[in-house]
């Protein structure tokens, strides 16, 4: 191999590790703000909660009358228990980043219904915040 093929190789996979480096490190951030909303939530914790959603997140829904439901997260907040465990269960299936924007798929399991997630978050200037949350709901047969 010439020189500067060597030199463009050796820079081109010192570049890929970078990003591979910097993906990792926003996946982790993403995953620690998701982390806060499933403790947040199941521990009775609502300052959690308040720090991984922004002020103006909206959780949205299918209504029993079909219809799109809203819900303002101050609300959503207001209604955890401060120090009352429930025994959710949260997990992430997938996370896709895209710049300073992501969506995480996520599950949370109760004892009576299974809630799959999808949360949208942007990386803002104090990091990553969840600015949105559609939700549906399964019930779980036991």
């Amino acid at each position: 191999m010439s020189k500067i093929t060597m030199k463009t190789l050796l820079s081109l996979l010192v570049l890929l590790g970078s990003a591979s480096s910097f993906a990792n490190d926003e996946r982790l951030a993403i995953t620690s703000v998701v982390q806060k909303y499933f403790d947040g939530t199941s521990k009775g914790r609502p300052e959690l909660v308040t720090q991984a959603f922004a002020p103006s997140l909206e959780l949205q829904y299918v209504n029993k009358k079909g219809q799109l439901g809203r819900w303002p997260g101050t609300e959503y907040i207001a209604r955890i228990k401060p120090g009352k465990t429930n025994g959710r269960i949260g997990k992430i299936i997938s996370i896709d980043i895209t710049g300073d924007a992501a969506v995480v798929k996520a599950t949370v399991s109760t004892a009576k219904s299974l809630f799959t997630d999808y949360l949208l978050l942007l990386k803002i200037d104090t990091g990553w915040q969840i600015t949105n949350k559609i939700f549906t709901r399964e019930p779980l047969i036991r």
